[in-house]
């Protein structure tokens, strides 16, 4: 039955009940990692060998290296979205079809990645240069950019801006719903950082078996501890998509299919 004034506990569970219905598409993540890494090591390694690895040709490497990984990792990110989109308006998503379209934005992802990795670039020099003023700093700007892009990729996906304004429009999205996005994302963060201890927890007792020489016992807990907290996150970053999604589509009036509960009403009290 579909509740009067739901909140953010209503939000959480319509895209984990979305995302059920597309858990195939937990391999994106899973690929935006691995191609992350790939891509971050071909850019920056050859980098640093020719420029050398102190002061600002380590920056630079780095930097040139985060634009190429945070480009990946974006990409798959707006597949994911374009995934919970499909799956809204009646569609079968596929990894295939979600990354064509994802694959259509490329331009604009690769100016988001430009301007996330300067942002990053400039928080690093301020911890660096400033010192415990520089890395108070460098915490708050970090935490404001989180804030002021959360929603940045669905508005990357589906609105037709560059980087800057995209922020902006992120920005202006979270102040207008900030009551039900705020609660919907620390639910969801509380629940999935429940079960990354847990599966930490396990990690550690398998290592502490490890250490205390009970290999026959400490190697299958530990390995079963790391597959746990991998899997955990992957589920966590491709669901949390969905919540996007659905929160996107909520502030632009855009309508999501009946999932048992009456989450429109979450932004219509706001």
């Amino acid at each position: 039955m579909a509740t009067k004034n739901p909140n953010g506990k209503a939000i959480l569970h319509a895209s984990l009940v979305l995302f059920r219905q597309d858990r195939q598409m937990i391999w994106l993540p899973v690929m935006a990692t691995v191609t992350a890494l790939i891509a971050f090591g071909i850019i920056t390694g050859p980098l640093v060998l020719a420029l050398g690895h102190t002061g600002y040709a380590l920056i630079l490497a780095i930097a040139c290296g985060s634009v190429v990984a945070t480009a990946a990792t974006v990409i798959f990110n707006v597949a994911l979205v374009f995934a919970a989109n499909d799956r809204i308006e009646g569609r079968t998503p596929t990894i295939a079809s979600s990354m064509a379209q994802a694959w259509g934005r490329r331009g604009v992802i690769f100016e988001w990645a430009l301007l996330s990795a300067v942002v990053g670039t400039a928080i690093r020099l301020l911890e660096e240069r400033l010192g415990l003023v520089g890395r108070i700093l460098g915490f708050a700007g970090g935490l404001a950019w989180i804030v002021a892009t959360y929603l940045v990729i669905p508005v990357l996906a589906f609105e037709d801006l560059g980087p800057i304004d995209a922020v902006k429009r992120s920005s202006s999205i979270l102040k207008a719903r900030f009551g039900t996005v705020t609660r919907s994302g620390l639910r969801f963060g509380a629940i999935f950082a429940g079960l990354s201890i847990a599966a930490l927890l396990v990690l550690m007792l398998g290592v502490v078996l490890i250490v205390g020489r009970t290999y026959v016992v400490g190697v299958p807990v530990a390995i079963a501890g790391f597959a746990a907290l991998i899997g955990i996150s992957m589920y966590a970053q491709a669901a949390g998509m969905y919540m996007r999604t659905i929160l996107y589509r909520f502030a632009m009036e855009r309508p999501v299919p009946d999932l048992g509960i009456d989450i429109g009403g979450a932004f219509r009290s706001q």
